[in-house]
């Protein structure tokens, strides 16, 4: 794909330049409504093409880099800009969903200054970058006033770029030490072998002032024996290449004995033959970080055997259950069409299938809770259907259920739409078993499942009852919540997952459901659906769900 040109910005005068790395127009977009206020943006799709730019033209005062990009990321693309001798000091701001600790390392070890996690807020990114700006302006003109006042005093290029060096030094340990809460920062100068411990040493690692040496030899006494081989090697390694970073994990010996998990990461300044002439680097302890992604991963192995033993259950509940269940079904339809059965008997049978259908829909209902709490989700499988031939069954099965009750039914309007009628039929039967369930025996149930013009269908559940608790109506659609107990209904309560599976099954059809509930007029559950469900599975897809549920 070849490189893509970047969009100019709109000129605001003396207003800092920042290019901006990101292949997302959305994010783009959020990018440049966050800082076009008050930064000149120049926006590139790819980091090659930015890499290029950075060559042939002056270099911008903030560097705004995505993480994950195709092609080179924004991370790499980093280390190249801090691999330049004119851009190694260019502030860069990264952007990131990563929070784990070892992220966070390896961006500030890569190079960059600064980090914002993703979704950013638009005044915190703003401010980020107009203080890296900031500074890197004040940078700026501190190395071209030092560059006018030698040119002025002395009038040579030598000590010119002497004034630089020591600008660039003294900018350089300000930057690492102002950013690092709990680094040691130290300094090295491998010409001569002296170590600069500029601070930390002390306040984070316990040693007394007048117990540290400024050579190397000390530090490398206080690495862990199993780590200093290992550590010695790479940073001599990185110091006679042509690599200007360093990065190691290792433990050191604090003041009173103990070891520190400690990150070191240090920048190599090279002299125009290549070679090494300052190595500035920021030792911090991590021990808590670790121990605290230790206990993280423990928890999350923890965790996932509870997740394990959910599955296992699933298996037990699915089939071990529904098979018992499925024979005492079987045989109370047997013993229904026996001829001589006397009125008692055939209530008896009627209790042992409205027994065994309430324990399969309580199964049901718990494979549903179950799978929407693994974040799955309710599968649904519309297909072309009629809403009111649906509910018109459904409601027949529901008056065989409940013989003793009244259940009237209304159609009007068209009832065609795309849906899945066995879902349809689950939302129906919650429905009408939780009107039943806090209804008087004496009293009707209604249903009315009407078609609108207004391109979607209407399913309503009505019952005259005790109204719904203002403080359990705010939460009635949640998993394990059930309505106010009477006497009569004990030994028959639900496990308050029904009003939950019907707001699941609604929302995955792009619909919504809600209760009205008053003393007067009782207790309306509404149900709104658009004619054609949002998403709709591939049948395959649920062999495995269908067994189960």
């Amino acid at each position: 794909m070849p490189p893509t040109h970047p969009r100019l910005p709109d000129p605001i005068q003396g207003a800092p330049l920042v290019w901006v790395l990101d292949d997302s127009p959305a994010e783009a977009e959020a990018i440049r409504r966050a800082l076009t206020s008050a930064c000149r943006l120049v926006t590139f799709t790819d980091g090659a093409a930015l890499l290029e730019a950075l060559r042939q033209r002056p270099a911008p005062d903030v560097l705004v880099l995505d993480w994950y990009l195709p092609g080179m990321t924004g991370l790499e693309v980093c280390r190249v800009v801090r691999q330049g001798a004119a851009t190694s000091l260019l502030p860069v701001l990264l952007l990131t969903v990563n929070t784990r600790a070892d992220d966070v390392v390896e961006a500030m070890a890569a190079g960059a200054n600064d980090y914002v996690f993703k979704p950013f807020r638009p005044l915190e990114l703003q401010a980020r970058v107009t203080a890296l700006a900031s500074h890197e302006r004040k940078r700026r003109q501190q190395l071209e006033d030092e560059r006018a006042r030698r040119l002025l005093a002395e009038g040579t290029l030598t000590e010119m770029q002497a004034a630089e060096e020591r600008a660039w030094r003294s900018e350089l340990r300000f930057r690492l030490a102002a950013r690092a809460t709990r680094d040691a920062v130290w300094e090295w100068d491998p010409r001569t072998g002296a170590v600069d411990w500029t601070s930390g040493l002390h306040e984070h690692f316990g040693y007394a002032s007048s117990t540290i040496r400024d050579t190397r030899a000390w530090w490398e006494e206080r690495l862990h024996p199993e780590d200093r081989e290992r550590v010695v090697r790479g940073l001599r390694l990185a110091v006679s290449s042509q690599s200007h970073e360093w990065q190691e994990n290792y433990r050191f010996q604090r003041g009173d004995g103990t070891w520190a998990h400690v990150v070191d990461r240090c920048h190599i300044v090279r002299d125009t033959e290549g070679q090494a002439v300052q190595v500035v680097g920021a030792m911090q302890d991590v021990t808590e970080i670790q121990q605290t992604e230790s206990e993280r991963l423990r928890l999350l192995a923890e965790v996932h055997a509870q997740a394990d033993f959910e599955r296992q259950l699933i298996g037990i509940v699915s089939h071990d259950l529904r098979n018992p269940l499925g024979a005492i079904t079987l045989a109370a339809s047997l013993l229904a069409q026996t001829p001589d059965a006397d009125e008692r008997q055939q209530r008896n049978v009627q209790r042992i299938q409205r027994a065994a259908d309430r324990a399969t829909r309580m199964i049901r209902d718990l494979l549903d809770f179950t799978r929407a709490r693994q974040g799955r989700g309710l599968p649904v499988y519309p297909r072309l259907m009629d809403l009111h031939e649906v509910v018109h069954a459904a409601l027949d099965e529901l008056q065989v259920a409940w013989p003793d009750r009244r259940i009237l039914s209304e159609y009007t309007g068209n009832g065609v739409g795309q849906w899945d009628p066995d879902r349809v039929a689950q939302v129906l039967g919650n429905l009408v078993g939780n009107a039943m369930q806090y209804s008087a025996p004496d009293t009707v149930v209604r249903v009315v499942a009407r078609g609108e013009d207004s391109g979607g269908v209407v399913l309503e559940v009505h019952n005259q009852g005790l109204p719904i608790p203002l403080d359990l109506k705010s939460r009635i659609f949640e998993p394990l919540e059930r309505g106010m107990e009477r006497p009569e209904d004990r030994g028959m309560r639900s496990i308050g997952l029904g009003l939950y599976i019907v707001r699941s099954i609604v929302v995955a059809h792009g619909g919504t459901v809600d209760v009205r509930s008053t003393q007067d007029e009782g207790t309306t559950f509404t149900v709104r659906l658009p004619r054609q469900a949002p998403v709709a599975l591939a049948p395959q897809d649920d062999k495995g769900d269908k067994a189960a549920g």
